[in-house]
């Protein structure tokens, strides 16, 4: 059974995590900055569940397939921004897309990888 896992460390850092049985797999990391806009702007509306929570201030969520993969077009988007007013309207732009729009955008990111992640943001900006 596939699993997806938000990690919240106090650096701030962001990991979104798939994990199969044992095996984990990375599908996006930010931090500082990016991690923080994107806690504020996406985070606050996601259903998450708490997991684990540690002592030095982390936290791991459980979180939904759907809410997986607005966070992975979200985050892949952000990771190579470093105007902030970019980073802001890209993350705001993907948590007002529809969800059909996130699926195809999610799809085409599997076809083309970063290519994909280049025409969404010349696409919104």
């Amino acid at each position: 059974m596939i699993e997806y896992r938000l990690t919240w460390s106090k650096k701030p850092t962001l990991r979104l995590w798939k994990v199969e049985g044992k095996k984990r797999t990375l599908l996006a990391e930010v931090s500082e900055q990016k991690a923080a806009l994107a806690e504020e702007i996406l985070l606050r509306n996601m259903p998450l569940k708490t997991t684990m929570r540690f002592r030095d201030g982390r936290v791991i969520y459980q979180i939904e397939e759907e809410s997986t993969i607005r966070l992975v077009i979200a985050l892949r988007g952000i990771i190579g921004l470093r105007d902030e007013k970019r980073t802001i309207k890209l993350l705001e732009t993907v948590e007002k897309m529809e969800r059909g729009e996130v699926y195809w955008w999610y799809s085409l990111y599997l076809k083309l990888g970063y290519k994909a992640i280049s025409a969404l943001r010349s696409a919104y900006f």
